[in-house]
């Protein structure tokens, strides 16, 4: 991949949206692990405490909060709660994060009160719900809630009446 062309990196990962500048921070972290522990390898990583962790990845260009928790969690299976823009919403409708809170303090505030035994579990559940769900796909800007008996969201009753339709 650090040989590659950049084109060829795009190509391989447009589905996930946003491919020039992820394929450029790819190479980018490539080029800066070879150069910093000689090899492409992140295993090193297992050796360090989370804060540390933490602070090792956010030094790379591209690598946020949100990566470095998935990082966490599914690689070093360590207990974190990543927060996409399905948990994000979610968690914001069914008012389990203060109603002002951004990503980066909805990750800091779900961390701290979420179990950890429960945060791989519900993270994979609530990602897998926003991906899915009709009734929580953001459509314009607005939830879309289509409340017909076959497409009910069974979150839709702990949302708070602001959010329903």
């Amino acid at each position: 991949v650090l040989a590659a062309e950049q084109k060829c990196i795009e190509n391989a990962i447009r589905c996930g949206g946003l491919a020039p500048t992820k394929a450029a921070c790819i190479k980018n972290i490539l080029k800066c692990l070879l150069e910093s522990k000689g090899k492409l390898c992140l295993e090193y990583l297992r050796g360090l405490s989370i804060d540390e962790i933490k602070a090792e990845l956010s030094r790379f260009r591209g690598i946020g909060p949100k990566t470095v928790a998935c990082v966490l969690m599914f690689h070093l299976q360590q207990d974190d709660f990543p927060v996409d823009t399905h948990v994000f919403e979610i968690s914001k409708a069914i008012g389990w994060v203060p109603t002002a809170a951004d990503r980066n303090k909805t990750y800091l505030h779900l961390n701290q009160r979420i179990p950890k035994e429960l945060k791989f579990d519900l993270n994979c559940l609530l990602y897998t719900h926003g991906k899915l769900c009709r009734n929580c796909i953001k459509k314009g800007g607005n939830r879309q809630r289509k409340e017909s008996a076959g497409n009910l969201c069974p979150l839709l009753n702990y949302c708070e009446k602001s959010n329903k339709t």
